[in-house]
């Protein structure tokens, strides 16, 4: 209870900086549904879906009749003469039109049968595709939303640190005004400032950089503003059953790894497919034909016209054609190997994120017991600074240092926090299970508006840094 209260008044009461958080701060589930409507790696995911259905419409479409027309109309000049000179020549202008309706029922082209179950793989391949994109993209989103805090918890402290070392140049220069230190305290002191508004510099820089990173996924924001996350977040083990379980969950049940068994699957069929072209191919062909034309064949004859109907079975059976029916099922069996090794590489890769989740949230859980930890020494050991200072026992120059402590303590301890959510959603995804909710419901733990002062404290009158921009 002691660390508790002395805890919270000194988050309040020593921290030198303040961050506005308007009440439109983006929440996580804005940017989920800004990123799914403007992420351009999971929109092509989607596209692709579709396309593979539209293919597998086509496959389908080439066992069903295919049915045409045609029809012509022409018009004629026609120049008659005999060589013997035995008539007379004679000259024509008529027309001659035709139309013709042909249908051809495919009856055995095992190629096509084939096809179609290939693309029905494909289909799922990329259904699969789009679950591993929805994932990544939760992901992807999750990361670059704590990147920009984390960056913007480093701002707030080197700008705390500017401040401080500012405070202790001032002093140590009035120090040495009164003969108590030398010269060298003096360049020591100012060499520290310019290194923290170098390092300020530096934070701000890169907090742009991952806004712009963040924005990638969401879309551009005119003024982009988060929330902080809250002091008393508290994380949830999400490795619930073995680790072999959730290793054998990640082989299984990975779109990754099932997307690429599926793309193995295709291949497979690639192979049957294209050594299905060496077989014959059998087809029931029928067509009705309509031809005519206002004079006959020879002048003076009179016009016709010629109505037939045929109906036949045609069979064409694959000769030589070069070697290249051959040289195509190589290439289907060298690309299925090629599939094969994707599927155990995706198998590796999937395998090797779990391991790193897993252990990764565990080391992510000792580094927040120890920046909790710290944050408490050096929350006390501010609070016992600031009392001895008020006895004489302590100078301004140990409170300054006391309270930088406790800006890093912060710092750290809220970088190991978002590190901790990071893992548990890689965890979840290397599994197939991460869902929007799971990355939602850390919303619950993060401050919007003005409750931001439970996380951030307020500024002295002296110190105040208002930021907007994160």
């Amino acid at each position: 209870m002691l660390f508790r209260n002395v805890l919270t008044s000194l988050i309040l009461i020593t921290f030198n900086f303040v961050v506005i958080y308007p009440a439109s701060a983006l929440s996580l589930k804005d940017a989920v549904s800004l990123a799914e409507i403007n992420d351009p790696v999971f929109l092509s995911a989607q596209a692709n879906l579709l396309a593979t259905q539209a293919r597998s419409s086509q496959a389908v479409a080439n066992l069903l009749p295919q049915i045409s027309a045609t029809a012509n109309t022409t018009g004629n000049h026609r120049n008659y003469q005999v060589r013997d000179g035995s008539q007379s020549s004679a000259v024509d202008n008529y027309n001659s039109n035709g139309a013709q309706l042909s249908a051809t029922q495919p009856l055995w082209h095992h190629a096509n049968w084939i096809a179609v179950t290939q693309a029905d793989k494909n289909a799922s391949q990329a259904t699969y595709q789009l679950a591993a994109a929805e994932q990544d993209l939760l992901l992807r989103l999750a990361q670059a939303w704590f990147d920009v805090m984390s960056a913007r918890d480093v701002v707030v402290f080197s700008d705390a640190q500017v401040i401080a070392t500012k405070q202790q140049w001032d002093q140590i220069k009035r120090a040495s005004e009164l003969g108590v230190v030398n010269g060298v305290a003096v360049e020591e002191a100012h060499a520290k400032y310019d290194q923290a508004v170098a390092d300020d510099s530096g934070a701000q820089t890169d907090q742009l950089i991952k806004v712009a990173a963040l924005e990638q996924i969401i879309g551009p924001s005119v003024a982009l503003t988060l929330p902080a996350l809250n002091m008393n977040y508290v994380a949830t083990d999400p490795r619930s059953g073995t680790f072999e379980l959730w290793l054998k969950h990640a082989e299984e049940k990975s779109p990754l790894v099932l997307a690429a068994l599926r793309g193995f699957d295709a291949a497979s069929e690639e192979i049957r497919k294209q050594r299905a072209g060496h077989e014959p191919t059998l087809d029931l062909v029928a067509n009705y034909g309509r031809n005519g034309q206002q004079v006959g064949s020879f002048p003076g004859q009179s016009g016709f016209t010629i109505v037939q109907s045929t109906v036949a079975l045609q069979l064409s059976v694959p000769i030589y054609s070069g070697g290249g029916q051959s040289a195509k099922v190589a290439e289907a069996m060298a690309m299925q190997e090629k599939a094969r090794m994707d599927l155990e590489t995706a198998k590796r890769n999937v395998l090797q994120a779990c391991r790193q989740a897993w252990f990764g949230w565990q080391a992510d859980n000792a580094r927040q017991t120890a920046a909790l930890q710290y944050l408490k020494f050096s929350s006390l050991n501010l609070h016992s600074t600031i009392q001895g200072q008020s006895h004489d026992l302590k100078t301004e120059l140990d409170v300054l240092t006391a309270r930088q402590q406790v800006y890093s303590a912060t710092k750290d301890l809220q970088k190991a926090r978002y590190d901790m959510m990071m893992s548990q959603l890689k965890l979840k995804a290397t599994a197939g299970e991460l869902v929007d909710s799971d990355l939602l419901a850390f919303d619950a733990w993060m401050v919007y508006t003005k409750q931001a002062s439970d996380v951030l404290a307020t500024p002295q009158p002296e110190a105040r840094l208002s930021r907007q921009v994160m």
